[in-house]
């Protein structure tokens, strides 16, 4: 039997073999009964989408400002979080543009505040100018980020003469002398001077000799050890070929142990040495990311490391990268033709190297496995007893106060220079250094001042009258690695003086590879705890100073900071993430961003916060703006939900200085484009109620899971799953993922379970196969909580993290946890386990939920919320196709009913009670999303729901009467003899229409079908894209997505009715119909992709229409 096949088969008989094993209800709070009933019907405030307000580049009016305030009350939007920014292609649209804070701007500004606040609308500000992340134009050259810089002095000792030290570069940018900082503004710190016996094999050789496969080439400047800022080469491959090569050829035989360079596409590099007249050996190979241009990530210098090896000739050959290859924005700008490979940075070096140091050394947010290097010669390597701290001895002319002693030695000078981060998208007048995020003093200061701004601007209005919240965006700030005292923070964090582990940051080795990778863990691990410690939770602190809240993303939709992420999140008072609607940098179904979901949900369920936030439906739309309708959006928006968000904020709106000017402003090529100038703008108050309804119930009561999945200590989780879903868990089980400092401080054991103080309850600690290493105190800890009773699964570790955590005594504790290996293996009341799927059922926890037909339920994800009186069930089919099957849902007792937050309807399920929970039948349509509430008891074991029953009694013919939206470039009404989309018709103002257009019919009804027990539908069939309908001039309801059906029975009356329909479609094929030969525009997109041969998309009413009878379905149980 195959792997998936028996653990499927072992889940079924769980259902029925298994005991019901359900969390207790204890220290529930949350609305009973009606209550719950109450706030579905009519959401409060707080489960009201937010929406993302830009106001940029001057483009603000105090009349835009109210008509978008005014259309966001209408509908139901609960707050808006506004941006200032700039710098992104946009015309200036306003007479004079009003740049951010001047009078004109904080006039506008305190009337919008006065106005939503009203509205009893919440108010929030970036956390600076643009929106990454934390920077202006206050922030002085000593508070901004910073990296470390050197450089490096070899000398032979036993001389008198004075030594003059190189000072390291003052130039702002990502690494050394690299000019890549945004700001060209520059500063410089001294950090330490150190110096240590120069290894035997670290030679200075004569330069090699250059060639290519097309000939020689000139890089003298190159030699082993050296650096060469500013080097352009670009290396072709020859005719038909994919492949370039680049060789040294030196004068004698050298013993090099790495290449370091810098390419402006990522690629594939293999090393070869030759090791015979003619013959070349591989010795290395690796994938070097983007350094320059569109798509760099990678650290601006990446060093492959190999076993040294002794030769005349390295040839370096470049090739295209793996398929897999996923570099940021790759997805929307595709990926290059690789048609060159262009080196900016290239270093042969003797000796040996560490691999990838430059990332594990907080040059990249990402830090690689290195290159195994077993086999280093002790002639690489540098002791550390013999490093020697000179420091003191630095002259402020920059000579040295020593006199080496005999021997050949290397003086490294060690300072900080700036990365020349900006805050951006920013005005010009906005736009200024980010501040040092691991220097608590300078990020008070810095938001003191913005804060003050808004103080200012708002008329001394901060808190919970005013402006509420500040929210940081996912972080845009690139890495910063120093701060000046870094020094002293690692020797109170790690416990040992770093002074001689300092040439590991050059990329040498100290002592051993293990112990430099060792300390480099503790350097990266130390910048994380300052990010921390020194941004976000100094943020959350002076926010809640002055009576604000704080929102905050992380890492988003890649790596992009040295923090972990969920840690992070978890200072705020909202943990936040980002999901986009379409991939935007991601692999295929966002993995990045599912798991950005779940560490904000974790975040908050482990620390105790009611709220979950989520950048929602974002889309960078190069080719199609405005063409997103809430249909589209649902089953994106629907994910973000199953994924534990309970509050939404759309992005994005921007402003709209101008009356009447439409669809008129974009951030540029990011939607969706939610506004007042949207065609379907006054439709949108269903789609806003159905994101209201839906996060109201998920913020009831406390989430459900059974795993408390410890993610490890080395990488984050948007790292950890940048390419891959996370399916460790079978399905049918919910999981926390658990951070080190949670797994340290926040969890504990209760009758066998793990639980939180904020009330979390899980019933096992799960380490999956990515968790290869601990530190002690993490093993130590969960020894502890085996002990006293928890569950673990999860492998042994193969050895430890740090120089706190030698891998001799991780192996002994090892031991102990995991002895011979034996599944089930006790360990005080606890035990252990391998496997998963395998403990659970030993254990006998039965999956939450489970679906009798495992294919069709693979499409749907479900998410369980329990309240001292009920317990949620949101289950969301993400298939297109309807699915009609049985589920069973982990709860005793009780009884189903079906909660539509599209209506507010409720209804009765048919049940069962069995030995695992109630069976019930689910029928979902493409793409729905309903709950499943189990809140009363259950009056018997089963129960059968009546079966809805649908009789046709009319379909509804032509001719129609159809009004257009006026200037909308139609014609003032039209007569349909059957329904066709609207770019099929003759007419070019109907064919291009763009807005609402309203279809109109007498229709009879007979007074028979109005009986009692009997409702009357009206099935729209297709539309493009909403419908409002009214019957007699009574509006009936807006059907916003498949089946657009709509209720209209008690509207109704015997004989005559009329029947309107507002259709509206989307903004394209106006905007393509303004680009026709000889058109007069009708619409105003100053930024347009559109062009005239664009493809026109269906619109309009499509139908069939139909009258259908349905026989009422039952409230509740009777």
């Amino acid at each position: 039997m195959g792997r998936a096949q028996a653990k499927r088969r072992l889940l079924l008989a769980l259902l029925g073999a298994s005991a019901l094993m359900v969390e207790p209800r204890a220290a529930l709070s949350a609305p009973a009964g009606d209550d719950l009933a109450a706030g579905f019907a009519t959401p409060p405030n707080s489960a009201k989408p937010r929406v993302w307000w830009h106001w940029m580049s001057g483009n603000v009016s105090a009349e835009g400002a109210r008509l978008d305030l005014d259309w966001m009350r209408r509908i139901g939007v609960g707050g808006v979080h506004a941006f200032s920014g700039g710098k992104l292609p946009e015309p200036i649209v306003v007479d004079k543009p009003i740049p951010f804070m001047s009078p004109e701007w904080r006039a506008i500004f305190r009337q919008a505040l006065t106005q939503a606040r009203a509205a009893d609308m919440e108010v929030g500000i970036a956390g600076s100018p643009g929106w990454s992340e934390t920077g202006g134009p206050w922030v002085t050259p000593a508070d901004a980020m910073k990296k470390y810089v050197w450089s490096e002095t070899t000398v032979d000792g036993g001389g008198t003469a004075p030594l003059a030290l190189p000072a390291p570069p003052r130039t702002s940018g990502g690494f050394q002398g690299a000019k890549t900082g945004k700001s060209a503004v520059e500063a410089y710190g001294e950090a330490a001077v150190f110096a240590y016996p120069t290894p035997p094999l670290e030679t200075a050789p004569a330069a090699p000799l250059w060639t290519t496969q097309a000939g020689p080439a000139t890089l003298a400047e190159t030699v082993p050890g050296a650096s060469t800022e500013g080097l352009s080469l670009k290396l072709a491959p020859a005719q038909g070929e994919t492949e370039a090569w680049l060789e040294a050829r030196f004068p004698t035989v050298v013993t090099l142990g790495a290449v370091s360079l810098s390419v402006q596409f990522g690629t594939r590099l293999i090393i070869e040495a030759e090791t015979a007249p003619g013959v070349f050996k591989a010795v290395g190979e690796g994938v070097v990311e983007a350094t320059s241009g569109p798509l760099a990530h990678g650290a601006p210098q990446q060093t492959l490391a190999f076993t040294p090896v002794s030769t005349q000739r390295l040839r370096l050959r470049f090739a295209a990268p793996p398929e897999d290859f996923q570099p940021p924005v790759a997805k929307m700008m595709g990926r290059p033709k690789q048609v060159s490979y262009a080196i900016s940075r290239l270093a042969l070096r003797t000796g040996a190297r560490i691999d990838g140091f430059e990332a594990k050394a907080g040059f990249s947010p990402s830090a690689h496995e290195g290159q195994p290097q077993a086999a280093i010669p002790v002639g690489a390597l540098i002791d550390p007893a013999k490093v020697v701290d000179l420091t003191g001895k630095l002259r402020h002319d920059g000579t040295l106060d020593w006199t080496p002693p005999k021997g050949r030695w290397t003086i490294v000078r060690l300072g900080w220079s700036l990365t020349g981060a900006v805050n951006a998208p920013a005005e010009p007048g906005a736009t200024g250094l980010e501040v040092d995020k691991l220097d608590a003093a300078a990020v008070g200061r810095y938001l003191a001042h913005y804060l003050d701004l808004y103080q200012q601007a708002s008329g001394d209005a901060l808190g919970p009258k005013g402006v509420q919240t500040l929210l940081t965006d996912s972080w845009e700030a690139g890495v910063q690695n120093w701060t000046p005292a870094m020094l002293a923070e690692f020797r109170a964090r790690r416990g040992y003086d770093p002074t001689p582990w300092l040439p590991v940051l050059t990329g040498r080795l100290v002592q051993s590879a293990d112990a430099s990778e060792r300390f480099l863990f503790d350097f990266r691990q130390t910048l994380k705890d300052l990010v921390v410690d020194n941004h976000y939770a100094v943020l959350a602190r002076a926010l809640k100073a002055r009576g604000m809240g704080y929102y905050t993303e992380v890492q988003g939709d890649y790596p992009r900071a040295i923090v972990d992420g969920m840690t992070a999140k978890a200072r705020a008072d909202i943990p936040t993430a980002e999901f986009w609607y379409r991939p935007w940098s991601t692999a295929p179904g966002q993995p990045p961003l599912k798991a950005d979901l779940e560490e904000a949900a974790s975040a908050a369920h482990v620390y105790g916060k009611p709220l979950v936030a989520a950048e929602a439906l974002t889309v960078a739309a190069m080719q199609d703006p405005w063409s997103f309708s809430p249909a589209m959006l649902k089953p994106v928006a629907d994910e973000i939900f199953a994924h534990g968000v309970n509050r939404i904020l759309m992005h994005e709106s921007h402003m709209q200085p101008l009356v009447d000017a439409k669809p008129g402003l974009g951030l540029f090529i990011f939607g969706q484009y939610f506004n007042r100038n949207e065609t379907w703008a006054e439709q949108a108050g269903p789609w806003v109620s159905y994101l209201s309804r839906t996060s109201y119930m998920l913020q009831q009561g406390r989430f459900v899971a059974d795993v408390a999945y410890f993610y490890g200590e080395e990488r984050n989780l948007t790292e950890l799953f940048k390419d891959r879903v996370n399916t460790d868990a079978p399905r049918g089980y919910a999981y926390d993922y658990i951070n080190p400092e949670a797994l340290l401080t926040l969890l504990s054991v209760k009758d066998g379970r793990l639980v939180t103080p904020s009330g979390m309850s899980y019933r096992v600690l799960f380490l999956p196969d990515t968790v290869r290493r601990l530190s002690l105190p993490a093993l130590r800890k969960i020894r502890a909580l085996v002990a006293d009773g928890a569950v673990l699964v999860g492998k042994r570790p193969v050895g430890g993290l740090g120089m706190a955590s030698p891998d001799g005594e991780v192996a002994k504790l090892a031991d102990e946890i995991w002895g011979d290996g034996a599944p089930g293996r006790s360990l005080g009341q606890g035990r252990v386990y391998a496997d998963l799927a395998s403990a659970l059922a030993a254990e006998k926890v039965a999956p939450d939920v489970a679906f009798g037909d495992a294919a069709a339920g693979a499409d749907l994800l479900t998410l369980h919320r329990r309240t001292a009186d009920a317990d949620l069930y949101f289950v969301s089919n993400q298939s297109a196709e309807p699915r009609a099957l049985d589920a069973v849902f982990r709860v005793e007792g009780r009884a189903p009913e079906l909660w539509r937050a599209e209506t507010g309807q409720r209804q009765a399920l048919s049940y069962e009670q069995t030995g695992g929970g109630v069976r019930t039948r689910l029928d979902l349509a493409g793409h729905d999303a309903v709950f499943v509430v189990f809140d009363k008891p259950a009056r018997q074991t089963a129960w059968t729901a009546p079966p809805r029953q649908a009789s046709p009694l009319a379909t509804l013919e032509g001719p129609w009467r159809v009004g257009f939206e006026a200037k909308r470039g139609a014609p003032d009404s039209a007569v349909f003899d059957k329904l066709i989309s609207w770019p099929e018709a003759a007419d070019p103002g109907i064919r291009y229409f763009s807005g609402v257009a309203t279809y109109q019919k007498d229709v009879r009804i007979q007074r028979g079908w109005l009986k009692a027990g009997r409702r009357i539908e009206l099935d729209l069939g297709e539309v493009k894209e909403l419908a409002s309908v009214s019957v007699n001039g009574k509006p009936v309801a807006t059907a916003w997505h498949a089946p657009y059906r709509v209720d209209i029975t008690d509207a109704l009356k015997p004989g005559k009715n009329a029947l309107a329909i507002a259709v509206a479609n989307l903004w394209p094929n106006r905007l393509i119909g303004d680009k026709q030969p000889g058109a007069k525009p009708v619409a105003f997109a100053p930024v347009s992709p559109y062009r005239a041969g664009s493809a026109l998309l269906p619109s309009g009413l499509l139908g069939p229409v139909r009258l259908v009878g349905v026989a009422s379905s039952l409230r509740a149980e009777p």
